[in-house]
């Protein structure tokens, strides 16, 4: 009797243990990371702007949310505020702003509707700007259409804003204890 009560609750466990409730198991795949890794690069380094264009499109929901302090930060908004709010605000800000170039993935990470992306580039400014590497995450949630919805962007933000031109200036005496 024991075992044919474990043997009918199978079914049960097996469709409750179906990573992000899809019924279909339509998870991340390799294939899947890469490509919205490329063409978030395509998108964020808009060396052609049509084509950055396309490639959010092809990748994004219409109501994507991207929060990020590290962006927040370098633009003067309010810490914990969020960065974009739909798609179409999302590809015009970024767009309109310089590009960010030869970005580089150093690795990524996913399992069934999460992708961490780790990645690094440089803004190539010439001297005397300090140039430091920017390198930062981004934590990114898909949907069961595997189209981004929601983005988290943290990179070291005080190298970008020396970069470009920002004065950081470290406490007296240090920091720490």
């Amino acid at each position: 009797m024991q075992f044919l009560k474990a043997l009918l609750a199978l079914p049960l466990a097996a469709a409750v243990a179906v990573p992000g409730g899809w019924k279909d198991n339509n998870c991340l795949t390799d294939a899947d990371a890469q490509y919205i890794i490329s063409q978030s690069t395509v998108f964020l380094e808009h060396k052609d702007v049509a084509a950055a264009k396309a490639a959010a499109y092809s990748i994004f929901t219409d109501d994507i949310q991207e929060f990020g302090d590290s962006i927040n930060s370098l633009r003067g908004d309010p810490l914990g505020t969020q960065v974009e709010n739909g798609i179409t605000r999302y590809v015009n800000e970024t767009t309109s702003q310089p590009p960010i170039p030869n970005i580089t993935t150093i690795d990524y990470f996913y399992d069934c509707n999460d992708l961490l992306w780790e990645w690094y580039f440089d803004l190539g400014i010439p001297a005397p700007s300090p140039n430091y590497r920017i390198e930062g995450v981004t934590i990114i949630k898909v949907n069961s259409d595997k189209k981004v919805y929601y983005q988290k962007v943290i990179f070291n933000s005080l190298a970008w804003a020396e970069n470009i031109g920002f004065t950081v200036i470290p406490p007296a005496g240090g920091i720490g204890g």
